[in-house]
């Protein structure tokens, strides 16, 4: 309470100076976000308007010297989802902010540059920028609800020349004796519906869905059955295509970007050794990379961890975060529910640890980063 106080006397003191709005503007880029978000905004209207333009969102983000952090979503209950950011790379030290998005608009299914995409179980989609509440809601899908919606198949992206986002969405069409992946995108802003951008020929297996992964630059990758297929944001157009091995084509595989590069975990000793393969872009070939585990969980945990699941989220800092789903103890007749615990594995020292930060319960871990960015909506 004390902090903010300061902060709006020293933003009124500034205010007095009576400097023209564009010199003021380019002070206040220099603020950081919580006196932005808490403080600044609320000393006087033109201060609040230019906080809030989409100009000064681009500027303090384009100043602003970002660090990714851990958006924990809760998935449960009514308490807030929360964030972490890294404030020491050396000692892995992170500060809490509480960063809650309405239950009503579903859990979350992409991230990119603090802007969340969240779904419903009835299919209404929502962006969502937690860290300034702001919210819209996204137009159908151009598919039928009795279609599947898989939770792989769209995603949210951003080009980065001019920093405009985009959603986009893949679904299975079946014409005649021949299947087709079809292609849509939604440019946030600027069109208000789903066009059709690209099509391809893909297998008749209907117990497989394409998978999408990560923005990686300006390159979105699309997991196919046989194929990696690589979409160019900005151009909306297919630019490259790589085999994919059969050994990396099950469904439970899991495909990470790891800086440039796209790699992909594979178990090879269910929930407790794993391998990594990582593509060459040049020869089109994958290469086993790193070999992880086998992970003491006990050591950890200091208990034994009745598991169903192990899902690897993302690399940061050098380091893999995933999350363990581990089955409940069952109390007399009720049914027994379930949990996660989060840990990261440091590749370079091949030590796996426990995230204590992270609350045990449903919770998913996503990587963010925090901004003032606001988008136009999208409604017709």
């Amino acid at each position: 309470m004390n902090e903010n106080s300061n902060s709006t006397k020293s933003c009124k003191v500034i205010s007095k100076l009576f400097l023209p709005q564009h010199l003021m503007f380019h002070i206040l880029i220099f603020a950081p976000s919580n006196c932005l978000i808490n403080s600044a905004r609320y000393v006087c209207k033109p201060w609040d308007t230019d906080i809030g333009s989409s100009h000064f969102a681009e500027a303090w983000e384009r100043r602003a010297c970002f660090k990714p952090g851990l958006y924990v979503e809760n998935r449960t209950s009514k308490d807030p989802s929360y964030f972490f950011e890294l404030k020491d790379d050396v000692n892995g030290q992170f500060e809490r902010t509480d960063l809650g998005t309405p239950p009503k608009m579903g859990n979350i299914i992409s991230t990119c540059d603090g802007i969340l995409l969240l779904s419903t179980t009835n299919g209404h989609m929502f962006i969502v920028n937690p860290t300034i509440n702001f919210w819209l809601r996204i137009p159908p899908l151009p598919v039928s609800r009795q279609h599947i919606f898989n939770r792989c198949q769209c995603t949210i992206a951003r080009v980065p020349r001019f920093g405009k986002f985009k959603l986009f969405f893949v679904h299975r069409l079946r014409v005649s004796d021949i299947s087709w992946y079809v292609f849509y995108v939604l440019r946030i802003g600027i069109d208000n519906s789903w066009k059709e951008i690209a099509r391809k020929e893909c297998s008749l297996d209907l117990n497989f869905f394409l998978k999408i992964l990560l923005i990686g630059g300006n390159d979105l990758y699309w997991i196919a059955k046989k194929k990696v297929i690589v979409m160019d944001v900005d151009k909306e157009i297919i630019v490259q295509e790589y085999p994919l091995p059969h050994m990396l084509n099950s469904p439970n595989s899991k495909y990470l970007l790891m800086g440039g590069r796209l790699s992909c975990i594979v178990a090879k000793d269910l929930y407790k050794t794993f391998e990594i393969y990582i593509l060459d872009f040049v020869s089109g070939k994958w290469s086993l990379y790193h070999e992880m585990g086998p992970f003491d969980y006990m050591a950890e945990c200091g208990h034994e961890l009745n598991i169903m699941s192990v899902d690897f989220s993302f690399w940061i800092n050098g380091q893999i975060i995933f999350r363990v789903t581990q089955r409940q103890k069952q109390r007399g007749n009720i049914f027994p529910g379930y949990n996660s615990i989060h840990f990261g594995y440091n590749v370079k020292t091949k030590q796996l640890a426990k995230i204590e930060e992270i609350d045990v319960g449903n919770f998913a871990v996503w990587l963010y980063t925090k901004n003032l960015v606001s988008l136009p909506s999208t409604s017709a």
